[in-house]
């Protein structure tokens, strides 16, 4: 599954740099690295690894680009590509038997294409993410192989994990960036934002914001984790993030976000076959805090998120540390 999924990754690429109709040139790369190990934990969400690269569209001439019906004038368009793995596990992972009150064992390894119109204030973004879910993704393996790794506990519980599905969902999101004048040589930015995801993955609507206070910071939409907040460093203007005149910036990060859940696959369970699950909360609530910084074309984020209880016999909520390394190409 992984092969397929790189060797369409590729084929998109030759596609984008071969177009006749238009040019995309390559922005920026993400790479996230998410995981609760920075809070002394191993379980619920347990790791994440995120690769991604955007391009910038010139003289798009598509109406697939057109993700959203309001002209917002000097609109710029971007493509991203990804490619995602997660793992999900119970607290009690020495054990071979099914943890009835704790979340299934679950994988989900996935290609994600986006399409992003911004302009100086506002960001739309669809996203398309098609993938596995279950043994074919890949989780057992590479969770094992890293505690070995690492000398840590062998995971036994992986039999109990959800079936094989081929996962589909679709996420739009949209931002409103708002940009304060600098007061004591500081930035403030406040970018509230609503997504809606749709498919047999995840069904659910969020809305939150973000707050970043700092210096020199770039005109963008923010900074956010895998499954909350969209593709980071989309510029609001194709100027901007690219261009700085001084070489540092910093910036604190404020996030809080909430959602109405109507379907988890990692807590519901399968879709179309019989597997474990458990009775999950239908509204939860995300909050983090981090920092970024800046030189010159590379940028280090970290955000720690505390999560609400997701589902009903979970004892209380759980921590993770996201690590984002990018990479700006001009």
């Amino acid at each position: 599954m992984l092969r397929t999924l790189f060797i369409l990754f590729i084929g998109v690429n030759i596609y984008a740099q071969s177009s006749d109709t238009e040019i995309w040139t390559l922005k920026r790369s993400n790479f996230y690295f998410e995981n609760d190990m920075y809070f002394n934990t191993d379980y619920d969400y347990t790791a994440g690894i995120r690769l991604s690269w955007l391009y910038h569209v010139k003289n798009p001439r598509k109406n697939i680009y057109d993700v959203s019906p309001f002209n917002f004038g000097g609109s710029d368009t971007y493509r991203n590509f990804a490619l995602v793995h997660q793992i999900f596990t119970p607290k009690n992972k020495s054990s071979k038997a099914l943890q009835t009150k704790d979340r299934p064992y679950a994988g989900w390894t996935y290609f994600e294409s986006g399409i992003h119109r911004s302009s100086a204030s506002n960001l739309h973004s669809l996203n398309l993410r098609v993938g596995i879910v279950g043994k074919y993704s890949g989780a057992e393996f590479f969770q094992n192989a890293l505690h070995k790794l690492i000398d840590a506990q062998h995971v036994n519980g992986w039999d109990n994990q959800l079936h094989n599905e081929l996962g589909i969902n679709f996420k739009y999101t949209h931002k409103r960036r708002f940009f304060f004048t600098k007061q004591n040589k500081l930035d403030l930015s406040f970018i509230p934002f609503t997504e809606i995801e749709l498919g047999n993955v995840s069904t659910e609507m969020t809305a939150g914001f973000a707050v970043r206070v700092g210096y020199n910071i770039p005109k963008d939409f923010g900074v956010s984790s895998i499954d909350v907040g969209g593709e980071d460093g989309i510029p609001s203007h194709k100027g901007h993030l690219f261009s700085h005149k001084q070489a540092w910036s910093y910036s604190f990060n404020l996030n809080m976000a909430t959602s109405l859940v109507a379907r988890d696959i990692f807590l519901d369970g399968n879709t179309f076959k019989n597997s474990h699950k458990v009775n999950k909360e239908q509204m939860i609530a995300y909050g983090g805090i981090g920092f970024s910084l800046q030189y010159k074309r590379f940028v280090f984020d970290f955000i720690q998120t505390y999560n609400t209880r997701k589902f009903n016999s979970e004892d209380k909520g759980h921590d993770t540390g996201s690590i984002v390394l990018s990479w700006i190409y001009d």
